[in-house]
């Protein structure tokens, strides 16, 4: 029945995936909070002039509509530019870096998929104010934590620097239309599609080659010894030579061996500057979480300061754990009987011990509440007849 769909792109939350939901919300925020990390929260809306300021959003990716002063209004894409916004707002005073994270929803319009809604849910930090490779470490180290402490398995976090590809295509001398298109097909990992468009492009021999061997450059510190010659080309040599003592860095950190170097990480908003990452679990092929260095937004919010962050797809999360078995299970139990003071006494006792305790309000009878609880995975509790 129509009066009963859910616009296409957006979704229900059951109770058991509300339940995963605030889990993974309440945990990451204390991690992050232990961290040194506070939470802020911005509007759902965000001037259009605010967002196109700061990036190359495509509009019809946005939510818009217009305010009643006439001024256009869009449902937040992501939440770098909000933080930002409030940071250059609201806390120039404070001391830097500033430690920021964020619990909220993000609307996009996309093509619905496994893992991926026109509405969906991220758990993010961002980190202003700082730069080098210790502040790239620390973020990076922590969404690895993040990740381990959920109980995400075989999680693995790929890092790149947006320098190296950029340079490239800064020098290839192709048109900015010619580069969009080749960013795309890297990021889709479309190589098929890369190879036969280098091909009908007039490219020197050298940068074509080296445009095909990056994104399928993966590994540890080898990948750097197999790496084309980039020394002549301005700014991929110095991204190579950050994102290598970055690598070294994160050895330090103690988590060297979740991290891989991927040459083909290239992120899809334009504002990255330095170093990308993406994390992934072995049983869903996208990324769960993403990130990078973004050291132009603030200048174009009137406070140039660099910066760093990233965000986790909650939904995506969601469906890694429930795949691998990661949910956790509570106790949880039925309390019935005749004598309600007593009843009463026995479901605050086992709440106090952890259980989730239902009580029975219908008056069943014991056959009916087996049932119930055989149907629910619990146990059932008569008092006057059941110790627990």
């Amino acid at each position: 029945m129509k009066h009963r769909e859910v616009p296409r792109g957006f979704k229900d939350f059951l109770p058991a995936e509300v339940k995963l939901k605030r889990r993974i919300e309440q945990e990451a925020g204390a991690i992050f909070a232990s961290w040194g990390y506070q939470e802020i929260i911005t509007p759902a809306v965000e001037y259009l002039e605010v967002i196109e300021a700061t990036s190359s959003v495509d509009r019809q990716e946005l939510f818009l509509f217009q305010n009643r002063d006439g001024r256009l209004l869009a449902l937040r894409p992501e939440m770098t530019i909000p933080a930002a916004r409030l940071a250059s707002s609201h806390l120039r005073n404070q001391p830097l870096p500033l430690r920021l994270f964020y619990r909220c929803n993000i609307f996009r319009h996309t093509q619905p998929q496994k893992g991926r809604y026109s509405e969906f849910w991220q758990i993010g930090v961002e980190m202003l104010g700082a730069k080098g490779e210790r502040a790239d470490a620390e973020v990076i180290a922590l969404a690895v934590e993040t990740m381990r402490r959920l109980g995400v398995k075989d999680f693995q976090l790929s890092i790149n620097h947006s320098g190296i590809f950029n340079s490239l295509l800064a020098e290839s001398g192709l048109l900015l239309t010619e580069r969009e298109e080749l960013r795309e097909m890297v990021t889709r990992k479309d190589l098929v599609s890369l190879e036969q468009k280098l091909a009908g492009m007039a490219l020197p021999r050298d940068f074509r080659e080296i445009l095909l061997k990056l994104p399928v450059l993966y590994g540890g510190m080898e990948v750097f010894d197999t790496l084309p010659d980039v020394a002549g080309i301005p700014g991929a040599a110095a991204a190579v030579n950050e994102l290598r003592s970055l690598f070294s860095t994160l050895q330090d950190f103690g988590v060297g061996d979740m991290v891989v170097v991927d040459l083909g990480v290239v992120r899809d908003l334009d504002y990255y500057t330095g170093v990308v990452f993406e994390g992934y679990s072995s049983n869903l092929g996208y990324p769960l979480l993403g990130g990078g260095r973004y050291d132009r937004v603030m200048e174009h919010l009137g406070w140039p300061n660099p910066a760093t962050g990233f965000a986790i797809g909650v939904e995506r999360v969601m469906l890694a754990m429930q795949e691998q078995d990661s949910v956790i299970s509570e106790p949880r139990c039925v309390v019935a009987g005749s004598d309600l003071p007593l009843v009463m006494k026995t479901a605050e006792r086992l709440r106090k011990q952890g259980w989730t305790v239902w009580l029975d309000v219908m008056g069943q009878t014991r056959e009916e509440l087996e049932v119930v609880c055989r149907e629910n995975n619990c146990r059932l509790v008569l008092v006057d007849q059941d110790t627990l």
